[in-house]
């Protein structure tokens, strides 16, 4: 019998050599995993930060995950800092009452994210358990906490390091777990309370994607264009000025005028005058006869 299982396994490493050889050599020479509750859902974010060591590439990885996760993000990249998850191609399968993700793996660097809805509720006080299964031995192992906004009495059962207020200001903590060899499992527990169910990316407020100054493009400078608005205001003001004056003076004028010509009109034209020689009457404003050419004489005179 014992032959009998010498032989099969024989005959498997034979049919698959290239495939055995590949995943005993693969190792993973840093590991972070970042444990980010409640941020924007209400399950544990965990992400993984990965630069693996490989004789070539691609070759292909198994990552175990809970049966009831929910795969977020894969990207592979010659860095971590120029990952991308165009092209990753990876399947799924559901084995040892987990999920099995493998990957193809094109480069060193991966980047995994998946949301762990294991995250215990009991009243405000909020609970997670990880482990890491072991399936690759791993050089350099850190474990990332970031606390949730309105969050008290964080602890895990790590050595927990202050890693301050980062940038999107919250709060980290970080444990420098070291080396953990191939099939060792390793794991932790976590835990906080939490009297609110907001989650933390509710509470960013929106930040433009770069710095509004007076150059940006869009954007009218009132310090630049305030000299002109007050300048056109006052020639404005200046014009309708001149032009109320202008009409209320034409307007004055003309009415006195106009009333002054018609009363002496009308008194010239009520006095009747004749001519003192050949008595014919002589018309308004005459002052010689147009008949004889004798001077005419006025009551005034």
């Amino acid at each position: 019998m014992r032959k009998w299982v010498l032989m099969i396994v024989l005959g498997i490493a034979l049919l698959f050599p290239h495939a055995a050889a590949a995943q005993g050599q693969v190792t993973i020479q840093r590991l972070d995993i970042s444990l980010w509750p409640e941020y924007d859902r209400a399950d544990m974010l965990v992400i993984y930060h990965a630069l693996v060591n490989a004789p070539s590439f691609p070759v292909q990885m198994d990552f175990r995950l809970p049966a009831d996760a929910s795969l977020h993000t894969i990207a592979i990249g010659q860095t971590l800092e120029t990952v991308t998850d165009q092209g990753v191609e990876y399947t799924t399968r559901i084995a040892d009452e987990g999920l099995v993700l493998t990957v193809n793996v094109t480069g060193p660097a991966i980047q995994l994210e998946y949301y762990d809805p294991q995250l215990i509720k009991e009243g405000p006080a909020r609970s997670f358990s990880y482990e890491w299964t072991g399936d690759y031995a791993v050089e350099e192992l850190t474990v990332i906490f970031q606390v949730p906004f309105d969050a008290t009495q964080f602890t895990s059962s790590l050595p927990l390091q202050d890693d301050g207020v980062h940038p999107d200001e919250m709060q980290y903590y970080f444990s420098a777990v070291g080396a953990v060899p191939a099939g060792e499992r390793f794991s932790f527990q976590l835990s906080y309370e939490k009297t609110t169910d907001a989650l933390s990316a509710s509470r960013f407020e929106v930040q433009p994607a770069a710095p509004v100054d007076e150059n940006t493009p869009g954007r009218v400078s009132l310090n630049n264009t305030l000299p002109y608005i007050i300048g056109g205001l006052g020639v404005v003001m200046i014009l309708g000025g001149f032009i109320y004056y202008w009409q209320a003076g034409r307007f004055t004028s003309k009415r006195p005028r106009r009333r002054s010509h018609s009363r002496d009109e009308s008194e010239e034209g009520s006095a009747e005058h004749y001519c003192p020689q050949c008595g014919t009457r002589a018309k308004a404003g005459d002052r010689f006869c147009r008949t004889c050419g004798a001077r005419l004489r006025r009551q005034e005179e």
